[in-house]
């Protein structure tokens, strides 16, 4: 009954910032200020290389593999450093402050989505399950990244998903023609230092049922234990 509590505090716990963003969104909805459009009119889809890398063959570069980023956290929890030559060609390119989007299945619904951040060279290579969106001027990284990885923003993607079973994939179209909510640069701000904090508590609840779990998988053997030696 114990770990059928926490398991249920966990999920409640994560489905919190996912609804009061939710919350958010409907609210923004009919708030004059807030500018609404397809994502287009905001952040440039996988953004052309052409004319914009010009590093020597040995310079250092942070190549992102897709098992590189966390589907919990949304981060890039594990980068490698390469040389540029070694994987200037064949991969998803990006630059420090983009976001990126697993586009196939099971890693999209997972929420491997990140801003790529810390990068050698402010540049990186990764898998070419990526797609990429490089925020303009009206819209932070941050609140780009918040509605990317929003399960309904992941639950309409699902819907639009291209190709065979097993295979699937969120097709460059379904970004272009996405309608996203983008509220005055500092709501955004304010926006983001809230569900950021917001989500810092429901990790801080997660690492505390995490500590948990080991007290009671230790509870019952040790129980067994007394009970067999007649000690109880």
């Amino acid at each position: 009954e114990a770990r059928g509590l926490r398991r249920l505090a966990v999920e409640e716990a994560e489905g919190l910032v996912h609804s009061t963003l939710r919350q958010i969104l409907v609210t923004g909805s009919t708030n004059s200020k807030w500018d609404v459009g397809p994502i287009p009119r905001f952040a440039e889809i996988n953004p052309s290389r052409r004319g914009q890398i010009s590093l020597p063959a040995l310079a250092p570069v942070s190549f992102v593999p897709m098992a590189a980023v966390d589907n919990v956290t949304g981060r890039i929890a594990k980068r490698e450093v390469r040389p540029f030559a070694e994987i200037s060609k064949g991969y998803t390119w990006f630059q420090e402050g983009d976001v990126i989007f697993a586009r196939i299945t099971p890693c999209m619904q997972n929420g491997k989505a990140a801003i790529a951040e810390e990068l050698e060279n402010g540049m990186g290579f990764g898998s070419t399950e990526f797609h990429v969106l490089r925020p303009g001027p009206k819209i932070m990284g941050r609140w780009l990244y918040i509605l990317a990885r929003h399960r309904d923003f992941r639950d309409d993607a699902a819907l639009h998903f291209k190709g065979t079973a097993g295979q699937q994939r969120v097709p460059q179209s379904f970004l272009e023609q996405k309608v996203i909510s983008v509220p005055p640069l500092p709501e955004q701000r304010c926006l983001v230092a809230y569900l950021d904090g917001l989500q810092a508590q429901v990790e801080a609840l997660k690492g505390l049922q995490a500590q948990t779990a080991v007290e009671l998988a230790a509870l019952l053997p040790a129980v067994l234990d007394r009970a067999f030696k007649g000690e109880l």
